[in-house]
């Protein structure tokens, strides 16, 4: 494999690494798959939500739904809807070569900045 091949991989690698480790630090997100060298899937949770609520799980999808096309509308084209399982999930693939980590804070954030939003407008019940 040429070096410069290497290089990208290991940075592609690297910056997935780094948004697993801002998304398992965050009481809002939940981990859906484990990631790999360009592709990365979870979810905006709200906290104290418990996912394994059966009448939450259309109010989740549709809430990620929503994130996904606000955070494409800003902008940010690493972001996608996924679907893992019967779960809406947020995928980020960073397959760019001009993919750095400050456009991973700044996605993510984004993405944060929009759960919260949205949850505000429409809550998600914990109970």
């Amino acid at each position: 494999m040429p070096r410069v091949e290497e290089e990208v991989i290991t940075q592609h690698g690297g910056l997935v690494g780094y948004l697993h480790n801002l998304v398992c630090e965050h009481p809002d997100f939940e981990v859906l798959s484990e990631p790999t060298i360009d592709l990365y899937c979870f979810r905006y949770l709200p906290n104290g939500v418990s996912p394994d609520q059966h009448t939450v799980q259309p109010l989740l999808d549709h809430l990620n739904r929503e994130i996904v096309e606000s955070v494409q509308r800003e902008g940010f084209s690493l972001i996608n809807k996924m679907q893992i399982g019967s779960r809406v999930a947020i995928g980020i693939s960073i397959s760019s070569y001009n993919s750095v980590r400050e456009d991973i804070d700044a996605m993510f954030e984004a993405i944060a900045r929009c759960g919260r939003l949205l949850t505000r407008k429409q809550p998600v019940s914990v109970s």
